[in-house]
């Protein structure tokens, strides 16, 4: 599923509220910016990846790395202070300045780690907050 990055939220039906805004949501088929963020800042987000919101039924799979259902049959599995989750059926909420929210797919970490992907900045700030 993609959406522009700071667009408003509308994913799973819902109408788009101006003060929540995408972060994230990538395909293989859109371009998107790339470079590194500190090592603290992706373990805010793998943190938050352990308190999911918008959890569903189904396994949405990294665009960037071959399905393996044997390899990886439940997600991207990821691992936190002892405890283990898969990335891919749920999503991580940032809350930002003026009342913005960020919205963005759990697999958000991923794209990070493996895939050099770049959120936008007040996104990182945000998370500084």
């Amino acid at each position: 599923m993609y959406f522009e990055d700071l667009s408003p939220y509308e994913y799973l039906g819902r109408e788009p509220d101006p003060n929540v805004l995408t972060v994230g949501w990538l395909d293989a088929e859109h371009d998107f910016p790339k470079g590194t963020v500190s090592d603290a800042v992706l373990e805010k987000i793998l943190a938050l990846c352990f308190k999911p919101v918008n959890s569903t039924r189904g396994i949405h799979p990294s665009p960037f790395i071959p399905r393996n259902p044997k390899e990886f049959p439940t997600g991207y599995p990821v691992e936190y202070k002892g405890k283990r989750t898969a990335l891919g059926s749920a999503e991580i909420r940032v809350p930002g300045k003026n009342g913005k929210i960020y919205a963005a797919p759990n697999l958000i970490y991923h794209y990070i780690k493996d895939c050099g992907y770049l959120p936008p900045q007040e996104f990182l700030e945000a998370l500084s907050q």
